[in-house]
């Protein structure tokens, strides 16, 4: 009994010694995020979000009610405003409005808060031509056209780059059964393929050289037709070029125990009263150049047979078997 009443003096005194600790959670401040772009084409465009504190399930809310500003040196101010309906995106006000190669602009924002932030003046590099898009049809692991480019680099000075593509392909369906005879209609769509690939190339071993078969698309093949494929190629600035290679690290990881830890993608909009206050992504601004071609497939009947004559060919409507599709009987928009 003794011993029993000695143990539990000594428990009761241990767990009296014992404070209670408050564990310092992490919370995350919210964070700007910008994503801008600035060509000497129309249509710029700045999309405006805020990061929302840890723990919440939405990681981003679009920001409204900005101040924003793209600034030209020794030149005219344009104001961009958001656009009704789209949460977050600015777009100016003078619709005419596009960069001049050789300029010099940088942007300004005051966020509804009062916060104010700002980017360094980024030259806009003089566009570099497409030479030739070529298309190979291919039957390896998929069927479809590669698409590669050829372009000159100009000489005696640093050039990077980089590419983004689109396309449409054809589909087919069954069709719908027409009433007046033993046709069908409605069985044959467009339909859209993004290039999501981050694809860059610096010029460091190659100054002034021809560059020949970059590839930069690929159009998968489902039946005979028309492929309808746009490359774009910017001319990016070292800093752009720096961002989006550290952007397409970060998507090839592998997520194994050897992978850096990620860091945020910091980017050129810095806060004016804070400078350790750095906005994610990036202002960018770029010269650019597209180049169109459309490979005819009418010859892979092979291919044709094999795919058309599997689950690739779905029932009914073929509009309503593929989602933002548009029938082949008009062009997709801006061919």
């Amino acid at each position: 009994m003794t011993k029993w009443l000695s143990f539990l003096f000594c428990a009761l005194l241990l767990t009296g010694c014992l404070d209670p600790v408050d564990l310092a959670l992490r919370q995350e401040t919210e964070k700007l995020v910008v994503e801008g772009l600035l060509t000497n084409e129309l249509n710029p465009f700045l999309r405006l979000s805020l990061t929302t504190q840890f723990g919440n399930a939405n990681t981003v809310e679009p920001l409204k009610g900005a101040y924003v500003e793209v600034r030209q040196a020794g030149g005219e101010s344009v104001i961009f405003r958001s656009v009704p309906g789209e949460l977050g995106l600015y777009k100016p006000d003078n619709r005419a409005f596009a960069g001049k190669p050789g300029g010099a602009y940088s942007l300004y924002l005051k966020l509804p808060d009062g916060r104010e932030y700002r980017s360094d003046a980024q030259l806009l590099p003089v566009p570099v031509p497409i030479e030739s898009l070529n298309a190979t049809f291919g039957e390896g692991k998929q069927f479809g056209f590669q698409t590669y480019l050829d372009f000159r680099d100009p000489t005696k000075t640093p050039n990077f780059y980089r590419w983004t593509a689109f396309g449409y392909h054809q589909r087919r369906s069954k069709g719908i059964k027409v009433s007046y005879g033993p046709g069908v209609c409605c069985d044959r769509c467009w339909v859209r393929e993004e290039n999501s690939a981050i694809n860059l190339f610096a010029d460091a071993l190659v100054d002034g050289s021809m560059v020949k078969g970059r590839p930069v698309f690929f159009s998968p093949f489902f039946t005979l037709g028309k492929h309808l494929i746009e490359v774009q190629q910017y001319s990016l600035s070292q800093q752009a070029y720096q961002y989006w290679s550290r952007y397409r690290d970060q998507q090839q990881r592998t997520g194994s125990i050897f992978d850096p830890l990620p860091a945020p993608l910091l980017g050129n909009v810095v806060n004016i009263s804070d400078p350790n206050d750095i906005a994610l992504g990036f202002f960018e601004v770029s010269g650019v150049t597209r180049k169109r071609i459309e490979p005819l497939a009418n010859t892979q009947l092979v291919a044709a047979y094999n795919l058309e004559n599997t689950d690739f060919v779905p029932e009914g409507d073929c509009m309503a078997s593929f989602p933002f599709s548009i029938y082949t009987t008009i062009n997709p928009p801006g061919w």
